[in-house]
């Protein structure tokens, strides 16, 4: 059978004392203990789902597992597709054997909640914590000391498992455009997008923040490659000043959210043209994991060619199959917002925006991990439309 994981802990947070609540929660629960000693004392795997040495039984979590199985090399993918009972228990066991891993694993401490006695991630021995509590007490600092003008105040957070995601928006910037059908004002308030983990990162990313006002949809916009992130590393003064100065960039390039909403509400919302370009027909595709194949077998489309097809017509005709895909995902997983625009006479003037925030409809209905990361992935696939418009 496949291995036993528990699910991840997974948490909407609605204000600072909650989020402070939390973190007190999961931090003082939270050991880091070398993986050698357990496996020195002749730890394995039983009944596919605990980890002991006769002493200690740790079970694992889902994202424990999973970086347990990135650590030694084996992928987790094809654990899970085993069947027989035990056998999962058998395979890990044979390689925690191996001399190559366990000598990998002589550097390595599992994080566990000692709550439940369950590892929840895998982190190198001169890994450098940084606490969500410290985390929090900076972006609160750097926020009070800017200026009036660039004001913010908490939106929202999300604990799961040791990573924290708090959201502020700026009090006096929003970007504005024109409402359905060319009337009235569609207007998203513009912030920042902190997160931090206690458990298989090394980084505080800061990215952008955008809460559109007439469906309550957000996104997660990427920041700048070479300001985004802080790893955990160096010296703590040192941190502190590269800390404050991506966080300073990062806030003063806050109003380029506003040309991305222009770009993308003056952009027709266009199948066609959105297939013709392999990388946007993929990132579109990957916002909603099985997106396509859901898609495919309700409409029962399938692609096939004729065995004389050359490759050229082969292209072409996987750009238009994935163009009707592409036309439908509003039909699928669109919401109440997003059928004003494509179920209604508005839907011949749909943009770009529009069809963005089908995804960011949908993923409020779904729980804070996945909802993330179809922000974020939403977040990805706006901005490179936008940078690209000419395409478009």
């Amino acid at each position: 059978m496949p291995i036993v994981a528990e699910p991840i802990d997974q948490v909407s947070l609605n204000g600072i004392d909650a989020v402070q609540d939390w973190i007190h929660e999961t931090q003082s629960h939270l050991r880091r203990i070398p993986i050698v000693g357990v496996l020195s004392n002749k730890g394995v795997f039983n009944d596919d789902e605990y980890l002991g040495d006769g002493d200690v039984m740790w079970r694992f979590n889902d994202r424990g597992i999973r970086s347990f199985c990135q650590r030694i090399g084996f992928r987790f993918d094809q654990l899970a597709k085993l069947e027989t009972p035990s056998l999962a228990s058998q395979v890990l066991n044979d390689l925690l054997q191996q001399n190559e891993i366990r000598s990998r694993l002589a550097e390595d401490e599992v994080v566990l909640d000692e709550r439940t006695n369950t590892i929840i991630g895998i982190v190198s021995r001169t890994y450098i914590s940084y606490t969500n509590e410290q985390f929090l007490a900076d972006i609160n600092q750097f926020l009070i000391s800017l200026a009036k003008d660039d004001a913010f105040q908490f939106h929202e957070a999300y604990g799961i498992n040791t990573e924290l995601t708090v959201r502020f928006r700026s009090e006096k910037r929003h970007g504005t455009i024109k409402g359905r059908g060319g009337a009235g004002e569609d207007r998203s308030l513009l912030g920042l997008d902190f997160q931090n983990s206690m458990v298989g990162t090394s980084s505080v990313r800061i990215n952008y923040f955008l809460h559109r006002l007439v469906c309550a949809n957000g996104m997660m916009v990427p920041a700048g490659k070479a300001i985004n992130r802080v790893f955990h590393s160096g010296r703590d003064v040192s941190f502190q000043d590269r800390l404050n100065r991506r966080l300073k960039e990062v806030v003063r390039k806050l109003d380029c959210l506003t040309s991305m909403l222009q770009a993308l509400a003056s952009r027709p919302f266009d199948p066609e043209r959105l297939a013709q370009d392999n990388h946007t027909c993929r990132q579109v595709f990957e916002v909603i994991p099985a997106s396509k194949q859901t898609i495919c077998e309700g409409e029962k489309l399938a692609l096939r060619y004729a065995s004389d097809a050359s490759e050229g017509e082969k292209g072409k005709m996987k750009r238009a199959h994935d163009a009707q895909v592409i036309g439908l995902i509003p039909k699928y997983f669109g919401g109440e917002f997003a059928a004003k625009v494509f179920e209604t006479s508005f839907r011949d003037n749909a943009t770009m925006f529009d069809f963005v925030n089908v995804f960011t409809e949908y993923a409020k209905s779904r729980a804070p991990a996945q909802r993330l990361e179809i922000e974020e992935k939403a977040g990805t696939l706006a901005k490179y439309i936008a940078e690209n418009a000419r395409k478009f």
